[in-house]
């Protein structure tokens, strides 16, 4: 016997980001539709999502004129009744975690179909996403996919603001691309065209006329002499670029993304996005192991090493797995493949453990696979009551035998810094920002970057977005920057083993840090008495509001405090800074970055030098 034949497509198949909207899907099968016959589907998590990662739609098949109404009917005249029912289900692992995902099932109840009757599926008073992608509408008839998936297509909406991204290194007569990027009110690429458009340098040499944008652009150039420069389309100014001979390489990337795989995720293309609207270097998706299983994991190495390309783009594996033993938020990265594939998590049937638990990881080799905290203060939405720590991260805990050399200092959510409820980047404000509006709580305690410092934790910092729509390196979400050789999965990853990074609440601003001879990340031993010699260099990409460079002695001071806080004067965007001091003690130092606007600030953090005593003394 034959399988039933499909045909399905949408009546309307392109949507403008974010517009009000509903959503009708035509079927037709080549066999009678019978009473208990089912219709299932499903719409993507992008469908489902209110704002954001949290909020998900309440479809219903009650109230025609509500939000989220949900039909099945044959035509007008045809005696038919489907019976609906709306039950969670992840579609990517059906076994897993959901959240936003929702199976419909309508079950003709009375009256027959005939083969080729159109069946109209309709999904009324909703809205399109705010991510402009293209994703296939989940169907079965009785079991049967259609022929070809109907699928649902985003338009981007109208320019809002540029974006213009350049290296932040370069070698005088080596060429490099210039990156402009048009962005709607959503941070996708725009749909607006822009013709005969000019790029200059802000020193008012022409680099290119007679532009066309469409989207993104990159232009190539170079520049002869050493210098810091910048670049400028119509009013937006690029990041610095600094040329000059022998310089090392730095390069940007995001290695917290969700997509449409987590639960609680959407997005269809995270490295097109990372690559092609972010201009990022590198990139990384870390979807929640828990809505993985094998399908998921297929599919993230899949994307990978499509998108993988040493010199121009690298992605980096990895996953988020929340270990009770290590308390709080966890994303895990793995130097190779094979050792991703050593360590993935999916539940195995007769085993008692969770795959996530840190037992699985005891004989993990801290230079292949590492571990990184994230949000480490954070708890979601109040207060936690009765003494708990809620999603905290207790570093001292469990030992992690060397596998969290580095945190993620700010995210989407905000900062890790330091305990501070009235920070303008805190928990309790930073989403407030985003379409979602999401509100939570720094917990009070010992779980900043400050305190594993105190404590004597040798870990450096890097951003990343945590981001669920797919979308890594957007204006606030966060990045890591990581100096290193050469740009490959293995440099990116050996770069945050050693601490050579620092972080940025999104924008590529350019800091050198050292004292004496040591970079970022680094520890080095004096003897008491020996002088040091600290050296700043900021270059913002709006004007600097603040610089600090922040100090604690061990045994001496009690927290943190700035050896030198300046508001650069008259007000501009870089900042050359040389500071003297005195060793006392082991102590160590790290530099943060404000610029403006002050109502949303960007921000940057370095990984600490550590000075150590020389034994002896």
């Amino acid at each position: 016997m034959m399988a039933m034949q499909l045909l399905a497509q949408c009546v309307q198949k392109r949507f403008d980001v974010g517009e009000t909207c509903g959503v009708e899907v035509v079927v037709q099968a080549d066999e009678d539709v019978k009473p208990r016959d089912r219709i299932e589907f499903q719409f993507p998590n992008s469908w489902m999502v209110i704002t954001g990662p949290s909020y998900t739609r309440e479809l219903q098949g009650d109230k025609p004129d509500h939000p989220h109404f949900i039909s099945v009917t044959t035509p007008e005249g045809a005696e038919t009744r489907f019976a609906l029912t709306i039950k969670p289900r992840h579609l990517n692992y059906p076994e897993g975690e959901v959240r936003h995902g929702r199976l419909v099932t309508a079950e003709l109840v009375s009256g027959a179909i005939p083969a080729g009757t159109p069946i109209h599926i309709r999904y009324a008073n909703t809205f399109a996403p705010y991510v402009a992608e293209t994703d296939a509408l989940w169907l079965r008839v009785n079991g049967q996919a259609p022929e070809t998936e109907p699928v649902l297509t985003v338009i981007a909406g109208a320019h809002q603001c540029f974006r213009v991204i350049v290296p932040s290194y370069a070698v005088p007569g080596e060429d490099f691309d210039v990156f402009i990027v048009s962005l709607d009110r959503f941070e996708n690429a725009s749909s607006t065209v822009f013709e005969d458009e000019r790029l200059t340098r802000t020193d008012g040499a022409v680099i290119a006329e007679h532009l066309r944008l469409s989207g993104s652009l990159r232009v190539r150039t170079r520049i002869d002499q050493d210098g810091v420069y910048r670049f400028r389309f119509r009013d937006t100014v690029s990041n610095a670029v600094k040329v000059a001979m022998g310089t090392r390489k730095l390069y940007w990337g995001d290695l917290h993304i969700h997509t449409k795989l987590s639960h609680d995720g959407q997005g269809t293309d995270p490295y097109v996005y990372a690559r092609e609207v972010s201009a990022l270097d590198f990139a990384g998706v870390s979807d929640h192991w828990e809505a993985l299983g094998p399908e998921g994991y297929r599919r993230v190495t899949e994307w990978a090493d499509q998108a993988h390309c040493p010199g121009a783009f690298v992605t980096v594996l990895g996953d988020e797995r929340n270990s009770k033993e290590l308390t709080g938020d966890h994303n895990i990265y793995f130097r190779d493949a094979e050792t991703m594939a050593r360590y993935r998590a999916i539940r195995t049937e007769g085993t008692e453990a969770p795959p996530n638990t840190f037992t699985r990881l005891q004989e993990a080799d801290p230079s292949r696979v590492m571990l990184v905290p994230h949000h480490t203060g954070i708890n979601w939405g109040e207060l936690p009551q009765g003494g708990g720590i809620g999603r905290a991260i207790a570093w001292d805990v469990c030992d992690d035998r060397g596998l969290r050399p580095v945190m993620e200092i700010y995210s989407q959510h905000g900062q890790s810094e330091l305990y501070d409820p009235q920070h303008l980047l805190a928990y309790e404000f930073n989403r407030m920002h985003n379409p979602e509006r999401r509100a939570n709580t720094s917990v009070p305690g010992p779980y900043y970057a400050q305190d594993y410092w105190m404590a004597g934790k040798r870990v450096g910092v890097i951003g990343s977005s945590d981001e669920h729509s797919g979308q890594g390196g957007r204006r606030h979400g966060g990045v890591a920057a990581v100096f290193a050789k050469t740009l490959t999965r293995e440099e990116i990853f050996d770069g945050m083993l050693h601490r050579t990074c620092y972080a940025t609440t999104g924008e590529r601003i350019l800091v050198e840090f050292a004292v004496d001879d040591l970079g970022t990340g680094s520890v080095g031993k004096r003897q008491r008495g020996d002088k040091l010699k600290i050296t700043l260099n900021v270059w913002g990409t709006d004007t600097l509001l603040r610089v600090d460079l922040m100090r604690f002695r061990k045994g001496v001071d009690k927290t943190f405090r700035p050896v030198l806080s300046t508001a650069p004067r008259p007000e501009r965007m870089d900042a050359m800074i040389t500071f003297d001091d005195l060793v006392e003690t082991s102590c160590l130092y790290y530099a943060r970055i404000v610029q403006a606007p002050l109502t949303w600030p960007a921000m940057a953090w370095t990984s600490p030098i550590w000075i150590d005593i020389k034994e002896g003394q």
